[in-house]
Protein backbone atom coordinates (compact mmCIF):
# COMPACT_ATOMS: atom_id res chain seq x y z
CA UNK A 1 0.00 0.00 0.00
CA UNK A 2 1.49 3.90 -0.75
CA UNK A 3 1.68 5.85 2.36
CA UNK A 4 2.06 9.18 1.37
CA UNK A 5 4.84 10.29 4.67
CA UNK A 6 7.08 7.75 2.56
CA UNK A 7 6.82 9.52 -0.70
CA UNK A 8 10.13 11.61 0.26
CA UNK A 9 12.24 9.04 1.77
CA UNK A 10 15.53 7.98 0.39
CA UNK A 11 15.99 10.56 -2.11
CA UNK A 12 18.98 10.40 -4.31
CA UNK A 13 21.27 13.87 -3.71
CA UNK A 14 20.71 15.36 -7.30
CA UNK A 15 17.31 14.54 -7.49
CA UNK A 16 16.67 16.70 -3.90
CA UNK A 17 18.93 18.77 -6.04
CA UNK A 18 17.17 19.73 -8.93
CA UNK A 19 14.03 19.89 -6.80
CA UNK A 20 15.65 22.28 -5.21
CA UNK A 21 15.97 24.64 -7.79
CA UNK A 22 12.89 24.15 -9.57
CA UNK A 23 11.18 25.19 -6.41
CA UNK A 24 13.79 28.35 -6.11
CA UNK A 25 13.25 29.12 -9.43
CA UNK A 26 9.27 29.47 -8.89
CA UNK A 27 8.23 26.53 -10.91
CA UNK A 28 5.43 24.07 -9.93
CA UNK A 29 6.24 20.24 -8.75
CA UNK A 30 3.27 18.18 -10.58
CA UNK A 31 1.07 15.82 -8.86
CA UNK A 32 0.01 12.98 -10.79
CA UNK A 33 -3.80 12.42 -10.85
CA UNK A 34 -4.00 9.61 -8.20
CA UNK A 35 -2.36 12.45 -5.65
CA UNK A 36 -4.83 15.36 -6.84
CA UNK A 37 -7.78 13.22 -6.56
CA UNK A 38 -5.87 12.11 -3.17
CA UNK A 39 -5.68 15.52 -1.78
CA UNK A 40 -8.83 16.84 -3.36
CA UNK A 41 -10.68 13.91 -1.07
CA UNK A 42 -8.57 14.65 2.16
CA UNK A 43 -9.64 17.87 2.44
CA UNK A 44 -13.36 17.04 1.22
CA UNK A 45 -13.35 14.54 4.01
CA UNK A 46 -11.98 17.08 6.77
CA UNK A 47 -14.46 19.70 5.45
CA UNK A 48 -17.80 17.55 5.13
CA UNK A 49 -16.91 15.23 8.37
CA UNK A 50 -16.96 19.29 10.92
CA UNK A 51 -19.68 18.63 13.47
CA UNK A 52 -20.69 21.96 13.41
CA UNK A 53 -23.45 22.47 10.58
CA UNK A 54 -22.81 25.94 9.23
CA UNK A 55 -26.44 27.54 9.31
CA UNK A 56 -28.87 26.11 6.51
CA UNK A 57 -26.53 23.94 4.74
CA UNK A 58 -25.80 20.18 4.41
CA UNK A 59 -22.82 19.07 4.60
CA UNK A 60 -21.60 17.04 1.24
CA UNK A 61 -22.03 12.91 2.12
CA UNK A 62 -19.14 10.61 2.84
CA UNK A 63 -19.29 6.69 2.72
CA UNK A 64 -18.61 4.03 5.05
CA UNK A 65 -19.83 0.62 6.02
CA UNK A 66 -20.71 -1.31 8.94
CA UNK A 67 -18.13 -4.35 7.72
CA UNK A 68 -14.92 -3.07 9.92
CA UNK A 69 -12.89 -5.70 7.84
CA UNK A 70 -11.91 -7.96 10.96
CA UNK A 71 -11.76 -10.42 8.25
CA UNK A 72 -8.77 -10.34 5.77
CA UNK A 73 -11.05 -10.26 2.73
CA UNK A 74 -13.77 -7.99 4.40
CA UNK A 75 -13.58 -3.84 4.45
CA UNK A 76 -10.02 -3.68 6.29
CA UNK A 77 -8.64 -0.58 7.44
CA UNK A 78 -5.72 -0.55 4.84
CA UNK A 79 -8.44 -1.24 1.72
CA UNK A 80 -10.20 2.26 2.87
CA UNK A 81 -6.92 3.88 3.24
CA UNK A 82 -6.48 2.81 -0.64
CA UNK A 83 -9.86 3.99 -1.38
CA UNK A 84 -9.14 7.31 -0.30
CA UNK A 85 -5.45 7.59 -2.25
CA UNK A 86 -7.53 6.93 -4.82
CA UNK A 87 -10.06 9.85 -3.96
CA UNK A 88 -12.98 8.10 -2.96
CA UNK A 89 -15.10 10.41 0.05
CA UNK A 90 -15.11 8.38 2.87
CA UNK A 91 -15.04 8.72 6.43
CA UNK A 92 -12.69 6.02 7.84
CA UNK A 93 -14.52 3.01 10.25
CA UNK A 94 -12.83 1.07 12.97
CA UNK A 95 -14.01 -2.42 14.59
CA UNK A 96 -13.58 -1.72 18.57
CA UNK A 97 -14.84 -4.63 20.75
CA UNK A 98 -15.17 -4.91 24.72
CA UNK A 99 -12.48 -4.01 27.17
CA UNK A 100 -10.61 -7.34 28.55
CA UNK A 101 -11.88 -7.72 32.16
CA UNK A 102 -9.13 -7.58 34.23
CA UNK A 103 -6.17 -4.41 34.22
CA UNK A 104 -3.97 -3.68 31.49
CA UNK A 105 -0.48 -5.66 32.80
CA UNK A 106 1.43 -3.32 29.93
CA UNK A 107 0.51 -0.47 27.93
CA UNK A 108 0.32 -0.56 24.28
CA UNK A 109 -2.77 -2.65 22.19
CA UNK A 110 -4.58 -5.04 23.76
CA UNK A 111 -3.92 -7.87 21.38
CA UNK A 112 -1.15 -8.96 18.62
CA UNK A 113 -4.46 -8.31 16.21
CA UNK A 114 -5.26 -4.95 17.19
CA UNK A 115 -1.70 -3.96 16.62
CA UNK A 116 -2.08 -5.24 12.86
CA UNK A 117 -5.32 -4.32 12.60
CA UNK A 118 -5.20 -0.03 13.27
CA UNK A 119 -1.39 -0.14 12.88
CA UNK A 120 -0.70 1.73 9.46
CA UNK A 121 -4.13 2.94 9.30
CA UNK A 122 -3.98 4.93 12.12
CA UNK A 123 -0.43 6.24 11.42
CA UNK A 124 -1.81 7.50 7.95
CA UNK A 125 -5.22 9.14 9.20
CA UNK A 126 -2.80 10.87 11.75
CA UNK A 127 -0.48 12.34 8.78
CA UNK A 128 -3.66 14.08 7.33
CA UNK A 129 -5.69 15.09 10.70
CA UNK A 130 -8.57 12.54 9.06
CA UNK A 131 -11.63 11.82 11.18
CA UNK A 132 -12.39 8.15 12.42
CA UNK A 133 -15.27 6.28 13.55
CA UNK A 134 -15.52 3.29 16.02
CA UNK A 135 -18.24 0.68 15.67
CA UNK A 136 -18.89 -1.33 18.55
CA UNK A 137 -21.50 -3.38 20.33
CA UNK A 138 -23.73 -1.56 22.94
CA UNK A 139 -22.46 -0.05 25.69
CA UNK A 140 -24.53 -1.05 28.06
CA UNK A 141 -23.08 -4.58 27.67
CA UNK A 142 -20.44 -3.48 30.26
CA UNK A 143 -23.53 -3.34 32.78
CA UNK A 144 -23.60 -6.28 34.30
CA UNK A 145 -19.21 -6.35 35.23
CA UNK A 146 -20.01 -2.77 37.15
CA UNK A 147 -22.63 -4.00 39.07
CA UNK A 148 -24.67 -6.65 40.17
CA UNK A 149 -28.22 -4.70 39.69
CA UNK A 150 -27.70 -5.61 36.58
CA UNK A 151 -26.17 -8.83 36.30
CA UNK A 152 -28.97 -11.19 36.66
CA UNK A 153 -30.39 -13.65 33.65
CA UNK A 154 -33.72 -15.23 33.04
CA UNK A 155 -34.47 -19.19 32.96
CA UNK A 156 -31.91 -19.15 29.68
CA UNK A 157 -29.20 -17.29 30.88
CA UNK A 158 -29.73 -14.24 29.02
CA UNK A 159 -29.63 -10.95 30.75
CA UNK A 160 -32.64 -9.40 31.76
CA UNK A 161 -34.41 -6.45 29.53
CA UNK A 162 -32.99 -3.11 30.82
CA UNK A 163 -35.02 -0.80 32.68
CA UNK A 164 -35.30 2.50 32.70
CA UNK A 165 -36.06 3.06 36.44
CA UNK A 166 -33.21 0.89 37.13
CA UNK A 167 -30.03 3.02 39.50
CA UNK A 168 -28.26 5.14 37.08
CA UNK A 169 -25.03 5.25 38.37
CA UNK A 170 -23.63 2.46 36.67
CA UNK A 171 -24.37 3.41 33.27
CA UNK A 172 -21.87 6.20 34.12
CA UNK A 173 -19.60 3.73 35.35
CA UNK A 174 -19.95 1.28 32.53
CA UNK A 175 -19.17 4.30 29.86
CA UNK A 176 -16.25 4.94 32.46
CA UNK A 177 -15.60 1.13 31.51
CA UNK A 178 -15.23 1.26 27.73
CA UNK A 179 -12.31 3.30 27.66
CA UNK A 180 -10.28 1.29 29.85
CA UNK A 181 -9.73 -0.87 26.68
CA UNK A 182 -5.91 -0.61 26.19
CA UNK A 183 -6.00 -0.45 22.51
CA UNK A 184 -7.92 2.58 22.62
CA UNK A 185 -5.75 4.47 25.10
CA UNK A 186 -2.93 3.39 22.91
CA UNK A 187 -4.93 4.92 19.48
CA UNK A 188 -5.09 8.21 21.89
CA UNK A 189 -1.27 8.32 22.08
CA UNK A 190 -0.76 7.84 18.50
CA UNK A 191 -2.98 10.10 17.15
CA UNK A 192 -3.88 12.70 20.46
CA UNK A 193 -5.54 15.51 17.91
CA UNK A 194 -8.28 13.85 15.41
CA UNK A 195 -11.25 16.61 14.55
CA UNK A 196 -14.17 14.54 15.13
CA UNK A 197 -14.47 11.32 16.50
CA UNK A 198 -17.64 8.96 16.26
CA UNK A 199 -18.46 6.10 18.39
CA UNK A 200 -21.42 3.90 17.54
CA UNK A 201 -23.13 1.39 19.27
CA UNK A 202 -25.06 -0.47 17.73
CA UNK A 203 -27.82 0.23 20.38
CA UNK A 204 -29.32 -3.49 20.24
CA UNK A 205 -30.05 -4.11 24.25
CA UNK A 206 -33.16 -5.31 24.79
CA UNK A 207 -35.33 -3.41 26.81
CA UNK A 208 -38.82 -3.40 29.13
CA UNK A 209 -41.60 -1.96 26.59
CA UNK A 210 -43.94 0.27 27.40
CA UNK A 211 -46.71 -1.62 27.48
CA UNK A 212 -44.56 -3.65 30.16
CA UNK A 213 -44.39 -0.55 32.21
CA UNK A 214 -48.33 -0.70 31.88
CA UNK A 215 -47.81 2.61 29.37
CA UNK A 216 -49.25 1.26 26.28
CA UNK A 217 -49.94 3.21 22.99
CA UNK A 218 -53.04 4.29 21.92
CA UNK A 219 -54.08 7.46 20.27
CA UNK A 220 -56.46 8.42 22.71
CA UNK A 221 -53.84 7.77 25.54
CA UNK A 222 -55.19 9.43 29.29
CA UNK A 223 -53.00 12.17 30.45
CA UNK A 224 -51.86 9.81 33.19
CA UNK A 225 -50.50 7.30 30.56
CA UNK A 226 -49.05 10.18 28.72
CA UNK A 227 -47.16 11.04 31.76
CA UNK A 228 -46.07 7.86 32.52
CA UNK A 229 -44.70 7.62 28.64
CA UNK A 230 -43.17 10.84 29.35
CA UNK A 231 -41.13 9.76 32.20
CA UNK A 232 -39.97 6.67 30.86
CA UNK A 233 -38.67 8.71 27.96
CA UNK A 234 -36.99 11.21 30.27
CA UNK A 235 -35.82 8.05 32.70
CA UNK A 236 -33.82 6.44 29.18
CA UNK A 237 -32.29 9.91 28.53
CA UNK A 238 -30.86 10.21 32.08
CA UNK A 239 -29.01 6.90 31.93
CA UNK A 240 -27.92 7.08 28.51
CA UNK A 241 -26.51 10.25 28.82
CA UNK A 242 -25.24 9.05 32.11
CA UNK A 243 -23.18 6.54 30.33
CA UNK A 244 -21.92 9.04 27.42
CA UNK A 245 -20.79 11.34 30.00
CA UNK A 246 -18.77 8.19 31.75
CA UNK A 247 -17.30 7.32 28.41
CA UNK A 248 -16.38 11.35 27.99
CA UNK A 249 -14.57 11.60 31.10
CA UNK A 250 -12.55 8.73 30.69
CA UNK A 251 -10.89 9.74 27.40
CA UNK A 252 -7.77 10.56 28.36
CA UNK A 253 -6.20 12.99 25.00
CA UNK A 254 -8.11 16.32 25.50
CA UNK A 255 -8.68 16.14 21.95
CA UNK A 256 -10.83 13.34 22.15
CA UNK A 257 -12.71 14.32 24.65
CA UNK A 258 -13.81 17.96 23.08
CA UNK A 259 -14.45 16.37 19.57
CA UNK A 260 -16.21 12.71 20.36
CA UNK A 261 -19.69 12.31 19.43
CA UNK A 262 -21.66 8.80 20.71
CA UNK A 263 -24.17 8.09 17.72
CA UNK A 264 -26.54 5.22 18.52
CA UNK A 265 -27.78 3.09 15.28
CA UNK A 266 -31.95 3.48 15.25
CA UNK A 267 -31.91 6.30 17.87
CA UNK A 268 -34.88 7.96 16.29
CA UNK A 269 -38.20 7.47 15.50
CA UNK A 270 -39.29 3.84 13.81
CA UNK A 271 -39.83 4.27 9.90
CA UNK A 272 -42.92 2.20 10.23
CA UNK A 273 -44.77 4.52 12.33
CA UNK A 274 -47.92 4.13 10.80
CA UNK A 275 -47.70 1.23 8.57
CA UNK A 276 -50.03 -1.23 10.93
CA UNK A 277 -52.20 -0.53 14.16
CA UNK A 278 -49.22 -2.38 16.09
CA UNK A 279 -46.60 0.41 15.38
CA UNK A 280 -46.96 2.31 18.94
CA UNK A 281 -45.87 -1.18 20.75
CA UNK A 282 -42.24 -0.03 20.02
CA UNK A 283 -42.45 3.63 20.54
CA UNK A 284 -42.41 6.34 23.44
CA UNK A 285 -44.28 8.79 21.39
CA UNK A 286 -45.73 12.11 23.05
CA UNK A 287 -47.25 14.79 22.20
CA UNK A 288 -44.18 17.50 21.34
CA UNK A 289 -41.79 14.06 21.51
CA UNK A 290 -41.66 11.90 18.68
CA UNK A 291 -38.84 10.08 20.67
CA UNK A 292 -36.78 10.10 23.32
CA UNK A 293 -33.48 8.65 21.32
CA UNK A 294 -32.68 11.84 19.99
CA UNK A 295 -32.51 13.70 23.06
CA UNK A 296 -30.34 10.95 24.60
CA UNK A 297 -27.51 10.29 22.05
CA UNK A 298 -25.46 13.00 20.06
CA UNK A 299 -26.76 11.40 16.84
CA UNK A 300 -28.33 8.34 14.89
CA UNK A 301 -27.36 6.06 11.67
CA UNK A 302 -31.35 4.60 10.74
CA UNK A 303 -32.05 2.31 8.86
CA UNK A 304 -33.16 2.21 5.98
CA UNK A 305 -33.21 -1.64 5.36
CA UNK A 306 -34.87 -4.04 2.87
CA UNK A 307 -35.11 -6.46 5.25
CA UNK A 308 -34.74 -10.33 5.61
CA UNK A 309 -37.40 -11.54 7.59
CA UNK A 310 -40.49 -9.33 5.94
CA UNK A 311 -42.15 -9.17 2.26
CA UNK A 312 -40.53 -5.63 1.99
CA UNK A 313 -39.03 -4.64 -1.28
CA UNK A 314 -37.72 -1.62 -3.25
CA UNK A 315 -40.41 -1.74 -5.62
CA UNK A 316 -43.87 -2.07 -3.28
CA UNK A 317 -45.33 0.46 -1.04
CA UNK A 318 -43.92 -1.06 2.14
CA UNK A 319 -40.41 0.03 1.25
CA UNK A 320 -37.77 1.96 2.72
CA UNK A 321 -38.33 4.09 0.12
CA UNK A 322 -41.74 5.05 1.65
CA UNK A 323 -40.97 4.34 5.16
CA UNK A 324 -37.84 7.36 5.40
CA UNK A 325 -40.04 9.81 4.67
CA UNK A 326 -41.37 9.03 8.33
CA UNK A 327 -38.23 10.56 9.27
CA UNK A 328 -38.05 14.20 7.48
CA UNK A 329 -40.58 16.05 9.80
CA UNK A 330 -38.94 14.47 12.87
CA UNK A 331 -35.57 15.69 11.90
CA UNK A 332 -36.65 18.96 11.05
CA UNK A 333 -37.94 18.86 15.37
CA UNK A 334 -34.88 17.34 16.12
CA UNK A 335 -32.67 20.19 14.58
CA UNK A 336 -34.51 22.85 16.07
CA UNK A 337 -33.62 22.05 19.87
CA UNK A 338 -30.73 20.16 18.65
CA UNK A 339 -29.11 21.91 15.46
CA UNK A 340 -25.71 19.87 15.07
CA UNK A 341 -28.03 16.69 15.59
CA UNK A 342 -25.24 13.98 13.79
CA UNK A 343 -27.70 12.34 11.08
CA UNK A 344 -26.69 9.10 8.84
CA UNK A 345 -28.50 6.12 6.67
CA UNK A 346 -27.80 2.83 7.21
CA UNK A 347 -28.68 1.16 4.20
CA UNK A 348 -29.10 -2.50 3.41
CA UNK A 349 -30.43 -4.73 0.78
CA UNK A 350 -31.40 -7.33 2.87
CA UNK A 351 -28.78 -9.95 1.23
CA UNK A 352 -27.66 -12.96 3.79
CA UNK A 353 -25.31 -15.10 1.46
CA UNK A 354 -26.20 -18.93 1.88
CA UNK A 355 -29.84 -18.38 4.04
CA UNK A 356 -33.47 -19.16 2.93
CA UNK A 357 -34.20 -15.93 3.79
CA UNK A 358 -31.84 -14.50 1.45
CA UNK A 359 -33.63 -11.57 -0.37
CA UNK A 360 -31.92 -12.25 -3.98
CA UNK A 361 -34.02 -15.34 -3.46
CA UNK A 362 -37.34 -13.17 -2.80
CA UNK A 363 -36.10 -11.22 -6.16
CA UNK A 364 -35.87 -14.48 -8.06
CA UNK A 365 -38.90 -16.07 -7.40
CA UNK A 366 -40.54 -12.65 -8.18
CA UNK A 367 -38.86 -12.91 -11.37
CA UNK A 368 -36.26 -10.34 -10.75
CA UNK A 369 -32.95 -10.18 -11.12
CA UNK A 370 -31.23 -7.42 -8.34
CA UNK A 371 -27.82 -6.21 -9.21
CA UNK A 372 -25.26 -3.64 -7.96
CA UNK A 373 -26.91 -0.73 -9.98
CA UNK A 374 -30.52 -1.41 -8.33
CA UNK A 375 -29.01 -1.20 -5.07
CA UNK A 376 -27.44 2.20 -5.97
CA UNK A 377 -31.18 4.10 -7.06
CA UNK A 378 -32.61 2.90 -3.67
CA UNK A 379 -29.70 4.25 -1.63
CA UNK A 380 -29.36 7.25 -3.39
CA UNK A 381 -33.18 7.81 -3.34
CA UNK A 382 -32.82 7.81 0.55
CA UNK A 383 -29.59 10.22 0.24
CA UNK A 384 -31.72 13.11 -1.47
CA UNK A 385 -34.79 12.42 0.38
CA UNK A 386 -32.60 12.68 3.76
CA UNK A 387 -29.31 14.25 2.95
CA UNK A 388 -27.39 12.69 5.72
CA UNK A 389 -24.31 13.12 6.99
CA UNK A 390 -22.73 9.41 5.97
CA UNK A 391 -24.01 6.57 4.39
CA UNK A 392 -23.19 3.34 6.08
CA UNK A 393 -23.79 0.65 4.34
CA UNK A 394 -24.72 -2.81 6.16
CA UNK A 395 -22.63 -5.38 5.87
CA UNK A 396 -22.50 -8.58 8.22
CA UNK A 397 -19.01 -9.12 9.53
CA UNK A 398 -18.65 -12.44 7.72
CA UNK A 399 -19.26 -10.86 4.19
CA UNK A 400 -16.37 -10.35 2.30
CA UNK A 401 -15.45 -7.76 -0.82
CA UNK A 402 -15.58 -10.32 -3.57
CA UNK A 403 -18.96 -10.10 -3.07
CA UNK A 404 -20.00 -6.92 -1.79
CA UNK A 405 -17.61 -4.86 -3.19
CA UNK A 406 -19.43 -3.84 -6.25
CA UNK A 407 -22.93 -2.62 -3.79
CA UNK A 408 -20.54 -0.34 -1.29
CA UNK A 409 -19.28 0.80 -4.97
CA UNK A 410 -21.89 2.08 -5.87
CA UNK A 411 -22.87 3.65 -2.31
CA UNK A 412 -18.96 5.61 -3.08
CA UNK A 413 -19.96 6.19 -6.33
CA UNK A 414 -23.19 7.96 -4.83
CA UNK A 415 -21.34 9.93 -2.50
CA UNK A 416 -18.80 10.72 -5.30
CA UNK A 417 -20.93 12.19 -7.82
CA UNK A 418 -22.56 14.77 -5.36
CA UNK A 419 -18.81 15.94 -4.45
CA UNK A 420 -17.69 16.31 -8.19
CA UNK A 421 -20.77 17.75 -10.34
CA UNK A 422 -21.30 21.63 -9.46
CA UNK A 423 -25.10 21.09 -9.85
CA UNK A 424 -25.78 17.95 -7.47
CA UNK A 425 -23.58 19.94 -5.27
CA UNK A 426 -25.12 23.26 -4.79
CA UNK A 427 -28.73 21.26 -4.78
CA UNK A 428 -27.10 18.98 -2.16
CA UNK A 429 -26.34 21.88 0.07
CA UNK A 430 -28.79 24.51 -0.42
CA UNK A 431 -31.65 22.97 -2.25
CA UNK A 432 -35.35 22.40 -0.43
CA UNK A 433 -37.34 19.34 -0.33
CA UNK A 434 -40.49 19.38 -2.00
CA UNK A 435 -43.54 18.19 -0.04
CA UNK A 436 -46.75 16.77 -2.25
CA UNK A 437 -49.08 18.27 -0.11
CA UNK A 438 -51.83 16.87 -2.44
CA UNK A 439 -51.37 13.39 -1.44
CA UNK A 440 -50.94 11.84 2.09
CA UNK A 441 -48.45 9.42 2.91
CA UNK A 442 -50.43 5.92 2.91
CA UNK A 443 -49.02 5.04 6.74
CA UNK A 444 -51.56 6.20 8.31
CA UNK A 445 -52.91 3.16 10.74
CA UNK A 446 -52.97 4.53 14.40
CA UNK A 447 -51.65 7.78 14.19
CA UNK A 448 -52.60 10.80 16.37
CA UNK A 449 -53.52 14.09 14.44
CA UNK A 450 -50.30 15.72 15.61
CA UNK A 451 -48.62 12.66 13.51
CA UNK A 452 -50.97 12.63 11.02
CA UNK A 453 -50.75 16.14 10.34
CA UNK A 454 -47.03 16.32 9.49
CA UNK A 455 -45.46 16.54 5.77
CA UNK A 456 -44.67 13.04 5.44
CA UNK A 457 -45.30 12.76 1.79
CA UNK A 458 -42.58 13.95 -1.03
CA UNK A 459 -43.23 11.27 -4.05
CA UNK A 460 -43.85 13.01 -7.11
CA UNK A 461 -47.49 12.18 -8.50
CA UNK A 462 -46.98 9.85 -12.16
CA UNK A 463 -49.01 7.93 -14.33
CA UNK A 464 -46.82 5.71 -14.25
CA UNK A 465 -47.87 4.39 -10.77
CA UNK A 466 -50.95 3.07 -9.82
CA UNK A 467 -54.24 5.06 -8.66
CA UNK A 468 -54.39 5.70 -5.26
CA UNK A 469 -55.55 3.99 -2.48
CA UNK A 470 -52.68 1.63 -2.28
CA UNK A 471 -52.06 -1.69 -0.32
CA UNK A 472 -48.53 -2.22 1.55
CA UNK A 473 -47.81 -5.09 -1.31
CA UNK A 474 -48.65 -2.38 -4.52
CA UNK A 475 -45.63 -2.66 -6.76
CA UNK A 476 -44.74 1.02 -7.73
CA UNK A 477 -42.93 2.10 -11.19
CA UNK A 478 -41.15 4.95 -9.75
CA UNK A 479 -39.93 6.84 -6.79
CA UNK A 480 -39.42 10.38 -7.71
CA UNK A 481 -38.43 13.67 -5.53
CA UNK A 482 -37.51 16.94 -6.41
CA UNK A 483 -35.37 19.55 -4.23
CA UNK A 484 -36.29 23.57 -5.46
CA UNK A 485 -33.86 26.13 -5.28
CA UNK A 486 -34.49 30.03 -6.36
CA UNK A 487 -38.32 31.94 -6.79
CA UNK A 488 -40.61 32.03 -9.08
CA UNK A 489 -40.29 33.15 -11.74
CA UNK A 490 -36.67 31.62 -11.74
CA UNK A 491 -36.87 28.44 -10.38
CA UNK A 492 -34.78 25.15 -10.69
CA UNK A 493 -35.73 21.79 -10.04
CA UNK A 494 -33.36 18.94 -9.48
CA UNK A 495 -35.98 15.67 -9.90
CA UNK A 496 -34.36 12.58 -8.95
CA UNK A 497 -35.93 9.11 -10.21
CA UNK A 498 -35.63 5.63 -9.88
CA UNK A 499 -37.56 2.92 -11.62
CA UNK A 500 -36.33 -0.88 -9.86
CA UNK A 501 -38.05 -2.79 -12.73
CA UNK A 502 -36.90 -1.10 -15.67
CA UNK A 503 -33.37 0.08 -17.02
CA UNK A 504 -34.06 3.35 -18.64
CA UNK A 505 -37.72 5.40 -19.08
CA UNK A 506 -39.23 8.34 -19.43
CA UNK A 507 -42.13 9.32 -17.26
CA UNK A 508 -44.33 12.12 -16.72
CA UNK A 509 -44.19 13.53 -13.33
CA UNK A 510 -45.90 16.27 -11.92
CA UNK A 511 -43.37 18.90 -9.26
CA UNK A 512 -46.09 20.33 -6.79
CA UNK A 513 -46.20 24.06 -6.91
CA UNK A 514 -44.46 23.65 -9.97
CA UNK A 515 -44.86 22.03 -13.79
CA UNK A 516 -45.52 18.84 -14.94
CA UNK A 517 -42.70 17.58 -17.33
CA UNK A 518 -40.84 14.15 -18.41
CA UNK A 519 -38.01 13.04 -17.04
CA UNK A 520 -35.70 9.86 -17.16
CA UNK A 521 -36.01 6.95 -14.58
CA UNK A 522 -33.64 4.68 -14.40
CA UNK A 523 -32.74 1.31 -12.36
CA UNK A 524 -29.56 3.25 -11.34
CA UNK A 525 -30.94 6.62 -10.61
CA UNK A 526 -31.78 9.36 -13.18
CA UNK A 527 -31.10 13.03 -12.19
CA UNK A 528 -32.86 15.84 -14.36
CA UNK A 529 -32.71 19.40 -13.96
CA UNK A 530 -35.98 21.45 -15.16
CA UNK A 531 -35.31 25.17 -15.28
CA UNK A 532 -38.14 28.30 -15.87
CA UNK A 533 -37.54 31.49 -17.40
CA UNK A 534 -34.60 30.54 -19.67
CA UNK A 535 -33.29 32.85 -22.28
CA UNK A 536 -37.19 31.61 -23.91
CA UNK A 537 -38.90 32.44 -21.15
CA UNK A 538 -39.76 28.79 -21.60
CA UNK A 539 -39.85 25.57 -19.85
CA UNK A 540 -36.06 23.67 -20.30
CA UNK A 541 -35.09 20.04 -18.74
CA UNK A 542 -32.12 18.54 -19.14
CA UNK A 543 -30.79 14.78 -17.78
CA UNK A 544 -28.07 15.26 -15.96
CA UNK A 545 -26.85 11.88 -14.76
CA UNK A 546 -27.75 8.45 -15.57
CA UNK A 547 -26.01 5.95 -13.41
CA UNK A 548 -25.19 2.69 -14.43
CA UNK A 549 -25.74 3.38 -18.16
Amino acid sequence: MRQSGDRCARRPVWLSTLLALLLASGAAVAQSPDEALEQRALAAIVRDSNSRVPGAEHPLPLAASWNTGVKPLGFTPSWQIEQIERGRYLLPWFSLGAPPAGPATRPGYATVFDAIYYGSAIGYLARHRLPLTFEMPPWETLLPRVSSAYAKTDASGHPLPLSPFAPVLPWYEAGRAWVRNPSLQQLQRLYPDPPLVLFISDNESRKVTPDDLHAPYSVDASPQVIARRRAIGDAWIERFKAMIRGFRDGLEAPAWRAHALFIGYDAFVTPAMGRWGGWGAYSLYVPGRAEPWPYAWDGASVSYYVHDWAPDSDYTVWSPEIEAMNYVPVLADVRRTVPDFWFELSTWDGQEPGEPTDKLLFYARHGQTYTPDRYGGMVQFGMWLLRPRVVRGFRNWTDDRIRFEPYFDRIMDAVTRVHRDPVLRDFWRHGRLVENADGRHPYEAALTPELADRPRWFLLDTPANPPRPWQLMTPLAVYSLALVRGRAPHREWLVYAFSPRERSIRVPVRIPGGPEVTVSAAVGGAFTLVREGGPTGRLSTRVLAQPGR
